[in-house]
């Protein structure tokens, strides 16, 4: 790295206000592409094609970009288990850090890479009805109007009813499940009890004394 305050050994990454300190001789054969770009450069304008500022003082660089995000990448890199999508953030915005920090979708685990074609598909599906081009305008208009909106409505379904994860309906769904389940096993043990069984015996025998006692004054035909 022929930038940089010189003698230092470290350099700092701050992204989104989380500091991470590396290595210089880290930097060279770092697996995120645009890190590893700060060890071939120059000068500062080098760095500024990089990263959105720099501390040369203390050796920092800055990048406006996703912390919490970085650090799943992160750690992903650094061999901590698979990549996958960060709570409580979009698809597509993960997607766009990953590319930033040069990875690929094909880094993602296998559910998040059918969550991020789910999404990619639905925003797709949006701006093409939205905008159908030149060709057959007023059909494309009329027809992909009509029909986007159901698509998107079955693939909200699907995804409610298969994927837990993807929304708070998903989720009141599967608790409720869960909650049904549960009750279905608890009667199911209970009936096996024998006090159970008394009590059900009971209950048949006054259904049957109530069914022949009903109608006084009948005298059997016959």
């Amino acid at each position: 790295m022929t930038f940089g305050r010189s003698g230092a050994a470290s350099v700092v990454l701050n992204v989104g206000g989380a500091r991470y300190s590396l290595s210089r001789e880290l930097l060279k054969d770092f697996p995120l592409r645009r890190v590893s770009r700060l060890h071939g450069c120059r000068s500062e304008r080098d760095v500024l094609e990089v990263c959105d500022d720099y501390d040369r003082e203390r050796n920092e660089y800055f990048f406006d970009r996703h912390s919490e995000a970085f650090g799943f990448i992160l750690l992903y890199v650094r061999g901590h288990g698979k990549l996958r999508f960060a709570p409580r953030m979009c698809e597509l915005s993960f997607y766009n850090e990953m590319i930033y920090w040069g990875l690929e979708g094909a880094h993602l685990e296998y559910c998040c890479q059918r969550r991020l074609d789910d999404r990619m598909s639905d925003t797709y599906t949006f701006y093409t009805a939205e905008e159908p081009g030149t060709l057959g305008r007023d059909e494309a208009r009329s027809g992909g109007a009509e029909a986007a909106p159901s698509r998107r409505w079955l693939e909200r379904m699907r995804r409610t009813f298969e994927e837990p994860t993807s929304s708070l309906a998903a989720q009141i769904l599967a608790s409720v499940s869960v909650v049904f389940v549960i009750v279905s096993m608890v009667v199911l043990c209970a009936s096996t009890l024998p006090d159970w069984r008394a009590a059900a015996a009971d209950n048949r025998s006054l259904d049957d004394r109530s069914r022949y006692s009903a109608g006084p004054g009948r005298e059997p035909s016959g």
